[in-house]
C-alpha cells in the first residue's frame, strides 16, 4: 500500500516538475570525439602521438606478421619436421609471443599516458569553446553526444561544428 502511495505521489509530482521553466531551457550537445579529431588542437595532438608512437606501431605490426608467418610455416611443415625441430620452433613462437605481449603492454601504457596528456591540452580550450558557443546561442544545457543515456538528439542542437570553429579561431 505504501508503495502505491509513493508511485501515486510521483505521478502527481512529475507534471509539476515538467511544467517548470527548467525544461523550457535550450539544450544542445557536442560530439567531443569529433572535436578531438577535427579541431586544429586535436589534429596537432594526433600528429604528436603519431610522431611519438608511429615507429613502434609499425614495428609491432611487422613482428605480429612475422610470428603469424612462423606459425603458418610450422603448421605447413610440421609433418616433415623432426620432433626436436617442432619443439624448438614452438618454443621460439611462444617466446616471441610472450616478448611481443610484454613490449606491447608497455607501449600501450605509454600511449594511454601520452593520450591523456595530449587530451589535457585540448580540454580547457574545448570547454571554453563550448561555453562561448552556448552563450552565443543562448543554450542553457550542453550534453556530450556520445555519453550513455541520451536516446534522441535533434541535429538542430548539435554545437560540434561551431565548437570546432570557435576552438580553431582561438588557436594560433
Amino acid at each position: 500500500m505504501i508503495h502505491r502511495l509513493v508511485v501515486f505521489a510521483l505521478l502527481i509530482a512529475i507534471p509539476l516538475v515538467l511544467s517548470t521553466s527548467a525544461l523550457a531551457s535550450e539544450i544542445g550537445y557536442v560530439d567531443m570525439q569529433r572535436v578531438l579529431e577535427e579541431s586544429k588542437l586535436g589534429k596537432v595532438a594526433q600528429a604528436n602521438l603519431q610522431e611519438r608512437f608511429g615507429d613502434e606501431q609499425r614495428s609491432f605490426a611487422e613482428e605480429e606478421a612475422a610470428i603469424r608467418q612462423l606459425q603458418q610455416t610450422l603448421e605447413r611443415d610440421k609433418p616433415l619436421m623432426s620432433s626436436a625441430q617442432v619443439e624448438k620452433t614452438e618454443e621460439e613462437i611462444l617466446s616471441r609471443i610472450k616478448q611481443f605481449e610484454q613490449d606491447f603492454a608497455k607501449i600501450q601504457q605509454q600511449l594511454a599516458q601520452a593520450q591523456q596528456q595530449e587530451g589535457q591540452k585540448i580540454l580547457k580550450p574545448a570547454r571554453d569553446a563550448v561555453i562561448s558557443v552556448a552563450k552565443k546561442r543562448k543554450i542553457d544545457v550542453v550534453f556530450e553526444a556520445n555519453q550513455a543515456g541520451i536516446v534522441y538528439l535533434d541535429e538542430g542542437g548539435d554545437l560540434t561544428d561551431a565548437v570546432i570553429k570557435a576552438m580553431d579561431a582561438s588557436t594560433p
